[in-house]
């Protein structure tokens, strides 16, 4: 079973083109048979087709899909009235989905969380998959989103799920590839960013989450900041029923995903 998690920045690379197809072919190459999505807008309409961008996305998949709104611009792909969410698609069939608003917090946007319930092939067991994207702005905020979606998320806690998403955040695990805690200070404040106490991961490992990189990480971490990237922001977090079934996690780094998005999209596999 291989999982993808992709914040693809409304199809929208960092060459600024809008290419539907380009984030395609990368999600295609990896193989996933599950996949969650950041920076969706939906039903916002690809250029040629008759249809919104998520659910052409899927026909060409051939995956099931379901969408959850977090936020609502007015524009999105010049058109008004678009949402903007995660979504998940599937190869295996959803039974039931559910979209929850996380903590809404003064000065900054909306978040959400999408929950999906899949059948597994067994047609036996089934796998609930949680997609997240966390403010970008301000860890507090973060933490007290993450206090919200730890409140669904326990529902799952003694049955195996999964966690993903652009989480917005670092890892102090993470330290060792700048050299040390001070190497990462420099790397950031060389980018004009303000360093933070990292919350977040601390409390969602408290909870029991398991980070499937420090487990089963190969290659390159990073996933912001493409072509070159910086840091790790979006995750793989497992319950602890699945920490025997990872077989790895690495960042998908194929040429198309350098350019697609903003970000690069980080893959799991399960023997499960």
């Amino acid at each position: 079973m291989k999982l993808l998690t992709y914040n693809i920045h409304y199809w929208e690379g960092t060459d600024g083109v809008i290419d539907v197809e380009r984030t395609i072919d990368v999600i295609s190459a990896s193989g996933a048979d599950i996949i969650g999505l950041n920076e969706v807008y939906h039903p916002a309409m690809v250029q040629d087709t008759d249809k919104p961008a998520l659910e052409h996305m899927a026909d060409r998949l051939d995956m099931d899909f379901v969408y959850g709104q977090a936020q609502t611009y007015e524009l999105a792909f010049d058109r008004p009235g678009r949402s903007f969410g995660n979504a998940i698609l599937s190869r295996w069939p959803i039974l039931a989905s559910a979209a929850h608003h996380l903590t809404a917090v003064a000065d900054h946007a909306q978040r959400g969380m999408l929950e999906a319930r899949i059948m597994l092939p067994d047609t036996r067991r089934t796998l609930t998959v949680y997609v997240t994207h966390l403010d970008p702005q301000d860890e507090e905020v973060r933490l007290r989103q993450t206090q919200a979606l730890l409140t669904w998320t326990g529902r799952d806690r003694k049955r195996p799920h999964v966690l993903m998403g652009d989480l917005n955040t670092y890892s102090p695990e993470d330290y060792a590839g700048f050299g040390s805690e001070a190497g990462l200070h420099q790397a950031v404040e060389a980018l004009g960013w303000q360093m933070y106490e990292p919350h977040v991961m601390s409390r969602l490992l408290k909870s029991g989450y398991v980070d499937a990189w420090i487990q089963k990480g190969e290659g390159s971490a990073p996933t912001y900041e493409t072509p070159e990237a910086q840091f790790r922001i979006d995750y793989m977090l497992i319950s602890e029923a699945l920490v025997p079934h990872i077989q790895l996690c690495r960042r998908w780094d194929v040429d198309a995903a350098m350019s697609a998005s903003d970000h690069l999209p980080v893959l799991l596999e399960l023997d499960y």
